[in-house]
């Protein structure tokens, strides 16, 4: 079905809402984010803590099921900020979040590039990222139904196998009971929830293709079967790993530890399964994020935030400048992350304008039921007012530890943030009147 004249088209199934926000959750870095997670719970079963992690970030799914429901548009958080916060914050924080996509897929170019190195010395892992990057985007110019049909196999065969080698793993290695003394209270294991967290951002980024959904509803149904189908897979293979290295301890400073799993595991086939596995991580996380960020980007520009040339569609109704403008962007970043070797930066950064916005969503959501009780909600986010502006707060305080979080005495996080908001800011309060001039003197338009 195609949606308003001149749109973009209403046709992808729920299938693909499910694998859309399940793929953007599954980055490669999460193989380091479970690593991480098995060394900090230290023999108190990680895996626990990833289940406990999803069940916080259900609050956050919920928020963004309710305003979504409400406002299904491709500028998404945009609009909901828009409503509830004022129309210059908006601006600002819809400029900033844009770039956790970016981030995302520069941190996953970079796990990739060292995982195809390791794997065939002889190939440049940035020539792997680059043409990967370049088949995806190329995919994605023909159409939001090409881009369906490749999130929906790649986010199958990724959680599908990563289920079933993980459950091969266990049976073979069955996971050893956690010490007496060790328990779940302890500050280690809630520590491993806080990293678990992680895991899971990236999920709610599904909601900017409301526009391109035969239901609507499709979108806040698929987050919560996505954060689901992401728990059991990665708590699994978090459990894996702790059957094979208690503590995780033998896998060090591995950029590649899935790579390990795989050969500890299986040996040769493990370890090209796991190979394998990551391609299709990135896979998903690129595809995912050009197909997503696109429409954010198309949504801000229609709505003169950005470039209007930006809002173009081309003749498959996809916003081909925006799309082609982002990957450009996203292999420059991949390019420097990968010759500076600085992808924690870009993980922290990101996990932490994530965080923020799952606690700004708590607060969308009590601002917009007290503006405007009487709309519509096809969804409610669970709980009442104080539940949900707890979860904000926990959020929150998620968010200020990814950005004090490193092995550096700077805390590099908070000046890449405190750089992306100085940029926004700017940006809005010069750039954007300018845009309005140009369009003006242009087409005629008031700005």
């Amino acid at each position: 079905m195609a949606g308003a004249p001149g749109g973009l088209k209403r046709i992808l199934p729920l299938r693909t809402a499910v694998s859309t926000s399940a793929g953007l959750a599954s980055a490669a870095v999460n193989f380091l984010a479970a690593v991480e997670v098995a060394q900090l719970a230290a023999g108190r079963w990680a895996w626990v803590a990833i289940a406990v992690a999803g069940l916080l970030i259900v609050g956050a799914a919920s928020n963004f099921a309710e305003l979504s429901g409400m406002y299904p548009t491709s500028a998404a958080i945009r609009v909901w900020m828009g409503r509830a916060l004022g129309d210059q914050v908006a601006r600002v924080g819809s400029l900033v979040y844009a770039s956790t996509v970016l981030l995302v897929m520069g941190a996953d170019a970079f796990v990739l590039a060292k995982a195809f190195s390791q794997a065939v010395p002889g190939i440049p892992g940035m020539a792997v990222v680059a043409v990967l990057l370049g088949v995806i985007s190329a995919a994605n110019l023909r159409g939001i139904r090409i881009a369906g049909w490749i999130q929906d196999l790649n986010a199958l065969a990724l959680l599908a196998t990563l289920v079933v080698f993980s459950a091969l793993v266990l049976w073979h290695h069955p996971l050893a009971a956690p010490a007496a003394a060790a328990g779940p209270a302890t500050g280690g294991f809630w520590q491993a929830v806080a990293v678990g967290v992680f895991i899971y951002v990236g999920f709610e980024w599904v909601t900017p293709l409301a526009e391109e959904f035969r239901d609507a509803r499709a979108i806040p149904r698929g987050m919560l079967i996505a954060l689901g189908v992401v728990a059991l897979a990665f708590a699994l293979f978090t459990a894996a790993i702790e059957a094979l290295s208690p503590g995780a301890g033998a896998l060090g400073q591995s950029l590649a530890p899935q790579l390990w799993v795989g050969r500890e595991a299986m040996g040769g086939v493990g370890y090209w399964w796991m190979m394998a596995m990551t391609l299709t991580t990135a896979g998903t996380t690129f595809n995912g994020g050009l197909a997503t960020a696109s429409r954010f980007v198309y949504a801000l520009a229609r709505e003169r935030t950005l470039p209007r040339s930006w809002a173009r569609l081309n003749q498959h109704l996809v916003p081909g400048r925006a799309l082609i403008g982002l990957t450009v962007l996203a292999l420059a970043i991949a390019v420097v992350v990968v010759a500076t070797a600085r992808y924690q930066f870009l993980v922290n950064t990101g996990a932490a304008v994530e965080s923020f916005m799952y606690a700004v969503s708590a607060l969308l959501v009590i601002r917009l039921r007290r503006k405007e009780a009487t709309r519509l909600r096809p969804y409610r986010a669970w709980g009442g007012t104080w539940a949900i502006a707890g979860f904000g707060v926990v959020y929150l305080f998620l968010g200020f530890g990814a950005l004090t979080t490193g092995p550096s005495a700077v805390p590099w996080p908070l000046v890449v943030m405190g750089g992306l908001i100085g940029a926004a800011l700017g940006y809005v309060r010069w750039g954007v009147p300018h845009l309005g001039a140009v369009r003006e003197r242009t087409w005629g338009e008031p700005s």
